[in-house]
């Protein structure tokens, strides 16, 4: 059986412990509702970003699109194939979608819709 005298050294070790959770679930709390103030402006400047980077790809040419999507798939197969860790991989990846979502999505448009068209020079 355990002393006698040990018992008012596990309170205080039990005391000091609860004392140290509390204050944890404290931070917590503070830093979530820091967080959940900040999440409406973080979802508005991440939509304005998706925005730009949708007219970006819109405006490029079917040729830069197909060599970037080539590029980063590329990059990506290596990642994998070397043993990268998954999240590298994925954001190497990441511009391929976008891209070939690009191609894809010109490709259905009706004729005259799509990527904007090269100029041709008349004849001489």
């Amino acid at each position: 059986m355990a002393d006698e005298s040990e018992q008012p050294a596990r309170l205080g070790v039990m005391g000091t412990a609860q004392g140290a959770a509390q204050a944890t679930a404290g931070a917590v709390r503070t830093a979530a509702g820091s967080a959940a103030e900040h999440f409406p402006g973080a979802m508005s400047g991440a939509q304005d970003a998706a925005g730009g980077t949708a007219r970006m790809l819109d405006a490029m040419p079917n040729r830069a699109l197909v060599i970037g999507t080539s590029f980063s798939l590329g990059l990506g197969i290596g990642f994998f194939l070397t043993g990268a860790h998954r999240i590298l991989v994925l954001l190497a990846l990441a511009p391929a979608a976008a891209m070939a979502s690009t191609l894809l999505r010109r490709e259905a448009m009706p004729a005259g819709e799509g990527a904007p068209r090269k100029k041709t020079r008349p004849a001489v």
